[in-house]
């Protein structure tokens, strides 16, 4: 090993003292010394022999160093790594990791150091005998490689493992379905009739278009009656401390103002005037659980959709009806481009209509 060090004397009651200076296996300096010498000269064989049990020492040590972590597995790196990742992870991405790391429940007892490729397929090859989508698969690995990339960093810089492994394309992938205005209109119909406390939030996510979280974090002082619209600067989901409350938004894009019209003003202020209201100010006082636990089967028995499918809808019609991208992204709380990648059907559609309507033009 290299040894960084340095070398000073220090004359002191008419004698010399030799300093030695070197870096320790933490990259922190420490000094060896002895006094005594009559001249600098006669230091040497000191310093000669200092530098070689120093040396010895920081060896022994590193070795010491190596085998532990060249011991250390697969459950403990992986239970490390979460409880580091819950210091700055929301509560949901935390949860993904474990869910993810569950998958890979084969390699728990093995060192680090030892897996191969190999064991990883046979891992994967487990989750495609259980029937899980491809995409979720590829979710799996990415979240272990960053597991690995925090084994690498902290425990054993020369690790490196291939995570490239061969998936086929999911068949018959579901696409996210959109309502029309008359079916949307229908199914809000139908929650009203059945008298369904979630009423509300299905209203706010397909005449609004917001995110199920965006629509718990709604507070009555959201609505901007003068401007007619509705602000989106906050959610409803679990914190770190496991415990649900107010949070921030998924990205800075989130923050946003919605137009809405004077109908949905009336259904707000309607809403309002029947149900009591909630002591932190909520428009929906509700969780995300109870949302798939009520709402979401009741949903899929009306109109074979989910809570995130209105959404969809809302910016389906949105943009099929001449809302520009830039326009509708920015009300969605997307990017341009995160836009027109998801609502690249709609673009085929428009273009279709617009190729129907040039046929009639010339």
């Amino acid at each position: 090993m290299d040894l960084e060090y340095s070398i000073s004397y220090r004359k002191k009651d008419g004698n010399y003292q030799a300093i030695i200076s070197y870096k320790d296996n933490n990259e922190k300096w420490k000094q060896k010394s002895k006094q005594g010498f009559k001249a600098q000269k006669d230091a040497k064989p000191f310093i000669k022999q200092a530098l070689n049990e120093i040396e010895l020492q920081l060896k022994n040590e590193a070795n010491a160093i190596n085998k532990e972590y060249n011991s250390i597995t697969f459950r403990d790196v992986a239970n490390a790594f979460v409880e580091h990742s819950r210091l700055y992870l929301e509560h949901n991405t935390i949860k993904g990791y474990k869910n993810s790391i569950v998958k890979f429940k084969q390699l728990e007892d093995k060192a680090v150091m030892d897996l191969k490729k190999a064991d990883i397929v046979k891992c994967v090859d487990e989750m495609i005998r259980s029937n899980l989508k491809t995409v979720t698969i590829k979710t799996y690995l990415i979240k272990l490689k960053q597991i690995f990339l925090y084994y690498k960093e902290n425990y054993n810089p020369n690790f490196q493992i291939d995570l490239n492994i061969k998936l086929s394309k999911d068949k018959n992938i579901k696409e996210k379905k959109a309502l029309t205005k008359i079916e949307l209109n229908s199914l809000l119909n139908n929650l009203k009739l059945k008298k369904s406390k979630f009423y509300i939030v299905a209203y706010i996510a397909g005449k609004c278009g917001l995110r199920c979280g965006e629509i718990l974090g709604l507070t009555w002082d959201n609505i901007d009656e003068k401007n007619m619209t509705l602000e989106v600067n906050k959610q409803w989901k679990v914190l770190k401390n496991s415990k649900s409350n107010f949070g921030d938004l998924k990205s800075k894009n989130s923050n946003r103002k919605i137009p809405i019209t004077p109908n949905i003003l009336k259904t707000l202020k309607q809403y309002k005037k029947d149900n009591c209201i909630s002591i932190d100010n909520r428009i929906a006082p509700f969780n995300k659980a109870s949302i798939e636990k009520y709402l979401n089967p009741l949903l899929r028995e009306l109109a074979g959709i989910s809570i995130h499918e209105l959404r969809h809808t809302y910016a389906t019609l949105l943009i099929s009806n001449g809302i520009d991208f830039k326009t509708a992204a920015k009300i969605l709380g997307h990017t341009v481009e995160m836009t027109l990648k998801i609502y690249s059907h709609v673009t085929d559609d428009m273009m279709k209509n617009a190729s129907d309507k040039i046929s009639r033009i010339f």
